[in-house]
């Protein structure tokens, strides 16, 4: 890990959670976070879910980026798929109705991004 990630580490974990997730999510759209540069593809790592082949099997699931607001970078970061939205319609007990979706106003709930 360089210098620079884990000063960036150490910056994050001095937030609370919800704070610092919303400090990566601005930080992967300024271009502050080394990306690996696409999905990471070597023939062995191939799989296939759904009839559609991935380039490998990680993917960064529902509920990081709840509203696309870093797809571009999360593409660049080495997964094999992305997971784009909440995970879930409903309100949990971190979340106020204000930051709570409601099902009928979100068309599909989360949306799978292959890569």
């Amino acid at each position: 890990m360089s210098l620079r990630e884990k000063l960036g580490l150490k910056l994050l974990h001095q937030f609370d959670p919800e704070r610092a997730h919303g400090l990566s999510i601005q930080a992967l759209k300024l271009g502050l976070v080394p990306l690996h540069g696409g999905p990471v593809h070597t023939p062995r790592l191939e799989t296939s879910l759904g009839g559609m082949t991935l380039r490998n099997p990680v993917g960064l699931a529902a509920g990081y980026d709840k509203n696309a607001e870093a797809l571009a970078p999360m593409g660049q970061a080495g997964f094999g798929f992305l997971e784009v939205g909440a995970a879930t319609p409903a309100t949990t007990a971190r979340q106020s109705e204000a930051e709570a979706v409601s099902p009928d106003r979100r068309p599909s709930g989360h949306q799978p991004l292959w890569l």
